[in-house]
């Protein structure tokens, strides 16, 4: 498997880092915390890999120039191989100027019609293609299309602090069932619309649990769990008049571990309360008028920072 970036990879990218505004030559006196980012994925059905190829972050901070780290050679990562708390590292202890940033912005390389997976293989065990691409469960290789690559990439606009000598590490976690389609007239491409939250690891748990075997393995069943928060009650998703279908806020795949029992995990996420719900139809609950939930009994699970919840069906 590709080793995603890394500090030591970092310290040799084209780094173009903070040029403070009205300042000429010498200290701005206004000190440096360091940051870390990295990247997780609540997975696909039907996808073996889906890579990104990160070619630069970028910090906006209120009142300054924005700070730019370009990758060299960009970042490859495969989203399907980090899923649950695990994350794949884009940057480790950067140094950057400390005080409010705005937002990040993730640069991508995944045009349409562009040459995404040329090189790779069906069998990849890493990121072997060129730019961005998915690998279907049967081995197909498509090139990713992100509309907003070409301008915007993947801009999360949540605000945080880096205090004088202090450290941040966040996550920017991809939620894959709402993001990629396979739409008409886009092919060989498939496309992705990314749902990607950004979210500081420190202030973070996951939940996970066990499904039971006549759940998980069901006629025709692509078993997955849904995230709700713990006011909300998942319904159906069809437009049943007076109330208002209800989103989940992320998701994951249920899969046969190696001692033959059935487990999820979803993570990261914000500690607080939620509720956890299973479904058989693992899709994109935002389109699917049909899919229908079990609600765990150990529901509302409350989730702590830097800890596992349990949840079982």
């Amino acid at each position: 498997m590709q080793t995603p970036m890394t500090k030591n990879a970092a310290s040799t990218a084209s780094v173009a880092l903070l040029i403070c505004a009205g300042c000429s030559g010498g200290s701005s006196g206004v000190g440096t915390g360091v940051l870390s980012l990295s990247v997780s994925d609540a997975p696909v059905q039907d996808a073996r890999q889906v890579c990104i190829e990160f070619t630069e972050a970028e910090f906006r901070k209120a009142g300054a120039d924005n700070a730019v780290v370009t990758f060299s050679p960009p970042a490859k990562v495969d989203l399907l191989a980090y899923q649950g708390m695990n994350a794949a590292p884009l940057l480790t202890d950067e140094t950057l100027e400390a005080g409010e940033y705005q937002w990040v912005r993730l640069a991508v390389n995944a045009p349409q019609g562009g040459n995404g997976g040329m090189g790779a293989g069906s069998n990849d065990t890493d990121c072997a293609g060129s730019g961005s691409y998915i690998v279907t469960s049967e081995g197909g290789v498509h090139g990713l299309y992100i509309p907003s690559s070409a301008e915007s990439g993947l801009k999360m606009n949540r605000g945080f602090t880096l205090p004088v000598g202090g450290a941040a590490d966040f996550v920017a976690e991809f939620d894959l069932m709402k993001s990629v389609h396979s739409p008409e007239g886009l092919d060989p491409d498939y496309v992705m619309r990314p749902t990607v939250r950004l979210l500081d690891r420190t202030e973070t748990g996951a939940i996970a649990g066990t499904v039971s075997m006549e759940l998980a393995t069901a006629a025709d069943c692509m078993p997955a769990a849904y995230l709700f928060a713990s006011d909300d009650a998942p319904d159906d998703n069809e437009d049943d008049g007076d109330m208002d279908s209800v989103d989940p806020i992320a998701s994951a795949m249920v899969g046969m571990q190696n001692d033959g029992s059935y487990r999820y995990e979803i993570g990261p996420m914000l500690a607080g309360m939620y509720n956890v719900a299973f479904s058989c139809d693992a899709d994109d609950p935002l389109l699917d008028e049909t899919l229908e939930f079990v609600l765990s009994a150990d529901n509302p699970v409350s989730v702590t920072a830097n800890g596992t919840a349990t949840a079982d069906f």
